[in-house]
C-alpha cells in the first residue's frame, strides 16, 4: 500500500472517530456523567480533598494511601514427631519449613499439621 493511501485511510478513520465522538456528546447520559463529575471535583477542591480519601470514606477496603489492606495470614503450627519441635508457619516460606520439606518430603510434614 502506497504511503497516499495509507494517509487517505488515516483521513477516513479520523472522520469516522469525529462523527462517533459528536453522536457521543450529544446523548444525555454522557453530559449527566460529565456534570456528576465536575460537581464531585468541585466537593474534593472545596474540602482540599484527593479522589483517595474519597474512595476511602465510602470503602473500607482501601485505606488513605489508595492501598488496599493485606489480609493476614492465619498461622498453621507443625509439630515434628521425632525432634519434638513445633513451628508456626504462615505462608510456607520459613527456612526451617522448607528444610522439613527437603528432608521428609511434603506429605510428611503436611501431616504433623497441628492446627
Amino acid at each position: 500500500m502506497s504511503i497516499i493511501n495509507k494517509y487517505r485511510e488515516k483521513e477516513r478513520l479520523m472522520r469516522q472517530l469525529q462523527e462517533e465522538l459528536l453522536a457521543m456528546e450529544e446523548k444525555q447520559e454522557l453530559k449527566q456523567e460529565i456534570e456528576f463529575k465536575n460537581a464531585i471535583e468541585e466537593v474534593l477542591a472545596k474540602f482540599d480533598k484527593s479522589e483517595t480519601e474519597l474512595l476511602a470514606l465510602f470503602n473500607a477496603n482501601v485505606s488513605s494511601d489508595g492501598s488496599k489492606p493485606r489480609r493476614k495470614r492465619t498461622p498453621t503450627e507443625y509439630k515434628n514427631p521425632t525432634t519434638g519441635e513445633v513451628i508456626e508457619v504462615r505462608g510456607g516460606r520459613q527456612k526451617n519449613y522448607q528444610d522439613w520439606i527437603k528432608q521428609y518430603g511434603k506429605e510428611t510434614v503436611q501431616g504433623w499439621k497441628v492446627s
